[in-house]
């Protein structure tokens, strides 16, 4: 007896298989947009992590506020790179503020001397820095100038005339009258201080006694 096979084909309605292929299509779509969203987080705390962890390893090894007093007062330098001494101020700052492309963390030091015959001996991670010899007699000239001005010389023009600054002295800042050389050095941070208090036009002032200086200022 012969077996007869029974074929059932089952017929989809045309609008339900449109259907079904655009839900898929929406799927594929929307796990694509998931996966980009997911890769983009990623990429980002990728980022900051790289970014912070170049925070952690790239600090200043020398001490920046020290290098602003020098710079500011206009010391001269002497670094050394490549086996070569290099006495520019704007090289020096290259290689010690990490945010330069230039920075190189060999150098661990900023060292204040006297005068260039003592920085010839410290090693090369050493930078040293002193009073320009052209400059220092102006200098310290011009910060005597400073804070012997009354209340009479700082007071402007006009009809107000406020005090430009109040009257500062020595003593203020732990300093003593007169200023020299070994202050600069030895009792840098106190000088710096005391240059932070005076406004911009004594600044400036005793940048040109220094550029001039010496007692016939």
């Amino acid at each position: 007896m012969m077996k007869k096979r029974i074929l059932f084909l089952i017929v989809v309605p045309k609008h339900q298989y449109q259907t079904n292929i655009m839900g898929v299509a929406d799927m594929t779509t929307r796990n694509r947009k998931i996966a980009i969203l997911v890769i983009a987080i990623l990429l980002v705390a990728l980022a900051i992590i790289i970014y912070r962890r170049n925070q952690e390893v790239q600090q200043p090894m020398v001490n920046l506020d020290k290098f602003g007093y020098t710079s500011w007062l206009e010391f001269d330098f002497r670094i050394i790179l490549n086996d070569n001494v290099f006495s520019d101020g704007g090289l020096v700052m290259e290689n010690i503020i990490p945010s330069s492309d230039r920075f190189d963390p060999s150098f661990t030091e900023l060292v204040l001397v006297h005068n260039e015959a003592e920085s010839v001996d410290f090693p090369d991670n050493v930078i040293a820095a002193w009073p320009r010899e052209s400059n220092v007699e102006g200098l310290i000239v011009g910060f005597h100038w400073a804070v012997n001005l009354q209340e009479e010389d700082l007071r402007g023009s006009g009809e107000n005339r406020l005090l430009r600054r109040p009257v500062i002295t020595l003593d203020e800042f732990g300093l003593t009258y007169p200023l020299t050389v070994k202050d600069l050095v030895s009792n840098w941070e106190k000088v710096f201080e005391l240059w932070r208090a005076l406004g911009t036009s004594d600044q400036s002032t005793i940048l040109n006694a220094a550029h001039h200086g010496g007692p016939d200022w």
